[in-house]
C-alpha cells in the first residue's frame, strides 16, 4: 500500500527539478532544516532530501501544500502518527542463516510480522479516531486505504492465522514418494490441536500416524526434509508479507517525518511573529516571474536576535532582476530570501510572508562569492570561471539563477566583459536570472537597455547613512557607500537600526 503523503498516485513520475548542488548551502538551508528537525536526526535528513529536489507539478505542489496545512493544523496528531511509524519501522528484524532452510525463515518473520499488525492496528485506530481532522486528500486517502484495507476482523484473522503457524502442537503434512525414495507434492495441512478441533487455515486431513524412532537418524531427516519442503511456500508468504508491511512503515515514516518538520518550522516562526502564507505557485510559461509582500530569509528570522526586515516586490514579467546598492544593505539576504521561497514553494511548503507567488521552474542554480582558500587548485577569477561553467552547462531555459557578487575577485572592466553576454545569453533562452552586484559598468549597461523585462533594485539608505535593508526600484548607482560602514565601525554615535546582512 502506498503512502501518497508526498503527492497522488503516480506523483513519483512527475518531474523533478534539477537543482545546483551548492543551493542549500548558498541559501543557508541548513539553519532551517536544524529547525525543523526539533533535536530528530531523522527530521533533519529527510528534510535535506525532500526540500532541494524541487517538484515542477502544480497539482503536486498544491496536494502537498494541503497535507502541510493539515499538519500545522494538527501538530499533535502527526507527531503521533509519526512516533507510531518510527516505532514500527524500527521492529527488529533477524537475519536467516543459510542452514535454517524454510522453517528458519519462516520462524524468524512470525515475531517482527506480528508486531508489525499490532502497529498496523494501532495506526488505523488514530486516524479513525480523528478523521474528522483531516482536510487534505493525502491524511484523508491514508486514512481509507488502512480502514479498507486493515480492517478489524482482516487484522483479527490474520493475528490468528500467525498463532496457527506457530505449529505448537506439530505438523500435518501429507507427501507422495517420489523417483529414488524422494519426497514428491508434499501439501501442508491443518495442525493438529490438543482438542481436536478443526482449525480453518488449512485444508481438511485424514489422520495418519507414523511413530519413528529417536534412534533413527536417517529417518527422522527425512521428515524434517519433508516438513521444510512443505513449510517453504508459507515461509515465503509471510516473509514477503512482513517485507511489505516494514517498508510501509518506512515509507510513512519519511513521509511523515517532512511534515513534522513543517509543523515544527511553522510553530517557531508563529511564536517568533513571523507571518508564512502558502505561495501560489504559477504554471511555466505563464509570463509572469514573481510577486510578494512581506517577504524575508528564513534562515535569518531564525538566526537573528532582532526583528528581520521585509520586502515588498512586484516582480511579475521580469526576467532580470538587478540589486545594487549600499554595502550591508541587505540585497545578499534579499537574494537569499527569493531563492529560499523559490525552493519552498516548490516543495509544497509555506513561505516566510504575507502573500507570494511566482511561477514555476525547473532548477535553481546558485553562484555566490565564496571565502578565500589558499588550498584553491585555481586562482580566485580561474576558480570563479570553472564554476560558472558548471552551471551555465546544466542549466535550462526555465531554470532560475540567483548570483551574488560574481567575479568580484577581477577589475569592474573585466568584469562586465565577462558576465554581459552570460547575461544576455540566458535571458534571451528565457532563464530568470536576480544577481546582486557592486559592478557599476555591468549594471548601468543593463540597465541603459530599457527592456520591460528588466527590474531593477537598490538598498535603500536613509541621508544620515543607515541602513533600512529594505529594497526599492532605482537604478544602479555609482557607489556603494564603503564610507558609512567605515563610520558605524569608527565613529560608535551613528546609529545602526534594523537587521540584515549583505
Amino acid at each position: 500500500m502506498r503512502v501518497n503523503l508526498l503527492g497522488p498516485d503516480g506523483w513519483g513520475s512527475s518531474p523533478v527539478g534539477d537543482n545546483g548542488t551548492t543551493v542549500a548551502d548558498d541559501l543557508e538551508l541548513s539553519i532551517m532544516y536544524g529547525a525543523m528537525a526539533g533535536g530528530d536526526q531523522f527530521i533533519r535528513t529527510v528534510a535535506a532530501e525532500v526540500i532541494p529536489r524541487s517538484s515542477n507539478d502544480p497539482d503536486v505542489i498544491a496536494y502537498r501544500q494541503r497535507v502541510v496545512a493539515d499538519s500545522c493544523a494538527n501538530p499533535a496528531l502527526v507527531r503521533e502518527l509519526y512516533a507510531i511509524a518510527t516505532q514500527a519501522a524500527g521492529t527488529r528484524r533477524w537475519m536467516v542463516g543459510r542452514d535454517r532452510g524454510a522453517r528458519g525463515k519462516l520462524y524468524l518473520s512470525l515475531e517482527p510480522l506480528t508486531k508489525l499488525i499490532g502497529f498496523l492496528r494501532r495506526l488505523r485506530t488514530t486516524c479513525e479516531l480523528h478523521s474528522s481532522n483531516f482536510n487534505s486528500e493525502g491524511f484523508s486517502g491514508l486514512a481509507k486505504r488502512l480502514t479498507d484495507t486493515f480492517g478489524e476482523e482482516y487484522l483479527t484473522e490474520v493475528e490468528r492465522h500467525l498463532e496457527v503457524l506457530q505449529f505448537e502442537h506439530g505438523y500435518a503434512i501429507s507427501a507422495e514418494l517420489g523417483s529414488g525414495g524422494g519426497i514428491a507434492n508434499p501439501v501442508l495441512h491443518e495442525p493438529p490441536t490438543p482438542s481436536g478441533l478443526r482449525q480453518s487455515v488449512f485444508g481438511a486431513r485424514g489422520r495418519r500416524v507414523v511413530a519413528v524412532s529417536d534412534t533413527d537418524e536417517s529417518a527422522k531427516k527425512y521428515l524434517w526434509r519433508l516438513v521444510g519442503n512443505s513449510l517453504d511456500r508459507v515461509a515465503d508468504v509471510v516473509s514477503h508479507a512482513t517485507e511489505t508491511i516494514d517498508r510501509f512503515f518506512r515509507d510513512l515514516q519519511t513521509e511523515l517525518a517532512f511534515y513534522v518538520g513543517c509543523a515544527n518550522l511553522f510553530e517557531r516562526l508563529q511564536r517568533d511573529g513571523y507571518a508564512v502564507c502558502f505561495p501560489k505557485p504559477l504554471p511555466q510559461g505563464s509570463g509572469a516571474s514573481f510577486s510578494f509582500r512581506s517577504l524575508r530569509d528564513p534562515a535569518l528570522c531564525l538566526s537573528a536576535v532582532s526583528v528581520v526586515e521585509a520586502n515588498s516586490i512586484d516582480g511579475r514579467g521580469k526576467l532580470l532582476t538587478m540589486i545594487t546598492g549600499a554595502n550591508s544593505g541587505g540585497k545578499s539576504t534579499f537574494v537569499r530570501s527569493l531563492g529560499a521561497a523559490q525552493i519552498m514553494m516548490q516543495a509544497g511548503m509555506f513561505v516566510v510572508a504575507e502573500a507570494y507567488e511566482a511561477d514555476i521552474r525547473d532548477g535553481i542554480f546558485t553562484h555566490f562569492r565564496i571565502p578565500d582558500d589558499s588550498s584553491m587548485t585555481y586562482g580566485r577569477l580561474n576558480e570563479e570561471l570553472v564554476r560558472m561553467r558548471d552551471l551555465t552547462g546544466r542549466i535550462t531555459p526555465t531554470s532560475l539563477v540567483l548570483w551574488n557578487e560574481p567575479f568580484s575577485s577581477t577589475s569592474e572592466r573585466e568584469a562586465a566583459d565577462i558576465l554581459t553576454p552570460i547575461t544576455e545569453a540566458l535571458l534571451d533562452s528565457g532563464v530568470k536570472v536576480v544577481v546582486v552586484t557592486h559592478l557599476y559598468d555591468y549594471a548601468s549597461g543593463l540597465s541603459e537597455r530599457r527592456r520591460s523585462t528588466d527590474l531593477f533594485l537598490r538598498a535603500k539608505r536613509l541621508p544620515d547613512g543607515s541602513r533600512t535593508f529594505r529594497l526599492e526600484v532605482g537604478a544602479p548607482a555609482t557607489t556603494s557607500h564603503a564610507m558609512d560602514i567605515y563610520r558605524q565601525i569608527f565613529d560608535r554615535s551613528t546609529p545602526v537600526s534594523g537587521s540584515g546582512t549583505d
